[in-house]
C-alpha cells in the first residue's frame, strides 16, 4: 500500500489548498466507498470496503471499515488513529493531505482544476481532442526542481483524466475520473482510477463511491471526533 516519496511529494502540493475559509457553503462528505488496490508482482490484490465521513471546517476525516474487519480510521492534522473496539489500536504520521483529499477539492467545486491553481501551477497548451479538452498545467517556479507538468483532459467540462510528471517528464502517476452524478448541485466521480508507476512496477488503486450525501445534518459526533486517550 506504500507510494514512493515523490508520489507523495506531488500528492501533498497538489492537494494543499491555501487559505480555507472557516465557513463554506458545502462543508461535509458522506460516503460508502470500496477501495480495490493491486500491486506489480503480487498475485492477490487487497480490497476495503466502508463508510468516509469527511469535514471540511474541522479538517478530520474518519474511516469506517467494515471489510476486511471492523475498525476505523481517524484522521486529523498530520496523526492517524487505528481503532479497534472503541480501543486506540495504533497511530502513525501521515501526510498532512492525503488521497482522500479529493473530497476537499469537490466540496470547494476545485475538482476540474484539479485544484493545480491554488498552489500556483499555471495554464499552458490546450488542444481539443473530439469531446474533450486536453490541457497542460506548468509548476510555479519554486517547484519545477521537483516537479514537471500536468496534462488534464475535460469531457463536459468535467475532469476525466489528470497525468502527472517528474521534472524529467518521465510519468509518475495517472488519475481517471468516471461515473459522475450531481449531489447538491455538485458533480461528484463515482469512481476514481490511481496509477502510480514505481520503479518495482504499477501500484493501482480503484476507489467506488455510493451512497453519498452533502452537508449531513446529524452523526456530528462522528464527525467531530475526539481525540483518542494516548493520542
Amino acid at each position: 500500500m506504500s507510494i514512493p516519496i515523490r508520489c507523495k511529494l506531488l500528492l501533498l502540493l497538489v492537494f494543499s489548498i491555501n487559505g480555507i475559509q472557516a465557513q463554506t457553503e458545502f462543508y461535509r462528505f458522506k460516503s460508502d466507498f470500496s477501495i480495490k488496490e493491486k500491486e506489480a508482482g503480487k498475485d492477490q490484490g487487497r480490497l476495503i470496503t466502508g463508510a468516509i465521513y469527511y469535514d471540511k471546517n474541522l479538517h478530520k476525516t474518519v474511516y469506517n471499515i467494515r471489510f476486511p474487519e471492523p475498525e476505523q480510521w481517524l484522521v486529523r492534522d498530520t496523526f492517524m488513529y487505528r481503532m479497534k473496539a472503541d480501543t486506540l489500536a495504533s497511530q502513525q504520521i501521515v501526510p498532512p493531505v492525503g488521497e482522500f483529499s479529493i473530497f476537499n477539492m469537490i466540496l470547494s467545486q476545485q475538482l476540474n482544476d484539479f485544484g493545480l491553481a491554488k498552489v500556483g501551477y499555471t495554464p499552458g497548451d490546450v488542444q481539443q481532442d473530439g469531446n474533450q479538452v486536453i490541457s497542460q498545467w506548468l509548476p510555479p517556479e519554486q517547484f519545477k526542481a521537483y516537479l514537471g507538468p500536468v496534462t488534464m483532459a475535460q469531457e463536459n467540462k468535467r475532469l476525466s483524466a489528470a497525468a502527472f510528471y517528474d521534472k524529467e517528464k518521465k510519468l509518475v502517476s495517472k488519475f481517471y475520473f468516471q461515473d459522475y452524478t450531481m449531489e447538491n448541485g455538485l458533480p461528484i466521480p463515482g469512481k476514481i482510477y490511481q496509477i502510480f508507476y514505481r520503479e518495482a512496477g504499477e501500484f493501482v488503486r480503484v476507489m467506488t463511491l455510493k451512497n453519498i450525501i452533502i452537508n449531513q445534518a446529524d452523526e456530528d459526533s462522528t464527525y467531530d471526533f475526539v481525540v483518542p486517550a494516548g493520542g
